[in-house]
C-alpha cells in the first residue's frame, strides 16, 4: 500500500513538473500568429504607420536579403518607406508556409515562405518569392518584432 502511494505521489509530481516545463504554448502561438497577420494586413494596405507599430524600435536589428545588417529602425524605415511608396497596387501576397516556435512566454520565432506580386508606379509588375525569419518579443506587454531576416528565391525574381 505504501509503495503504491509513493508511486502515485511521484507520478503526480512528475505531471506537475511537466505542466510547468511545457506551458500551453498554443495560446502564445495564436497571439504571435495574430500579430503576424496584423503585420501582413498593414503590408497589404501599404500602411507604413500600422506596419511599424509591430516593431520594438528600441531593440530592433535585422538582416536584409542582400546580406547587409539593419542595426536599428533608422536603417529599416527608409527601405520600407521607399518600397511601399514605389508600389501602385499589391496584386498578391501569400504565405503558404508559416511556423511559430515558442521559446518562452516572452520570445517566439516565426519562419515563413512567401510569394508576392506588385504593380509598381512605373507600370512594371514585379513577382518574387522567398522566406523570412522574425523574432517576436513580448517583454513590452505586446508581441513586437525585435529582429527580421529576409531571403529572396533567386529563380523566382521576375
Amino acid at each position: 500500500m505504501f509503495k503504491s502511494k509513493v508511486v502515485m505521489v511521484i507520478f503526480a509530481l512528475s505531471l506537475c513538473c511537466l505542466a510547468q516545463a511545457n506551458p500551453n504554448h498554443s495560446d502564445l502561438e495564436e497571439e504571435v500568429l495574430n500579430s503576424f497577420q496584423s503585420l501582413v494586413e498593414a503590408s497589404k494596405r501599404l500602411d507604413t504607420e500600422a506596419y511599424f507599430q509591430h516593431f520594438d524600435a528600441d531593440k530592433f536589428v535585422g538582416l536584409n536579403s542582400d546580406g547587409t545588417n539593419w542595426n536599428s529602425m533608422d536603417e529599416l524605415v527608409p527601405v520600407i518607406n521607399t518600397g511601399f511608396s514605389a508600389i501602385q497596387k499589391l496584386n498578391s501576397l501569400e504565405f503558404p508556409n508559416v511556423k511559430v516556435s515558442i521559446i518562452d512566454d516572452f520570445t517566439a520565432i516565426l519562419v515563413n515562405e512567401f510569394s508576392q506580386s506588385v504593380l509598381l508606379k512605373s507600370g512594371a509588375t514585379y513577382t518574387f518569392s522567398g522566406g523570412g525569419t522574425q523574432v517576436w518579443s513580448k517583454r513590452s506587454g505586446q508581441w513586437k518584432l525585435v529582429s527580421v531576416s529576409a531571403s529572396i528565391t533567386p529563380s523566382a525574381n521576375k
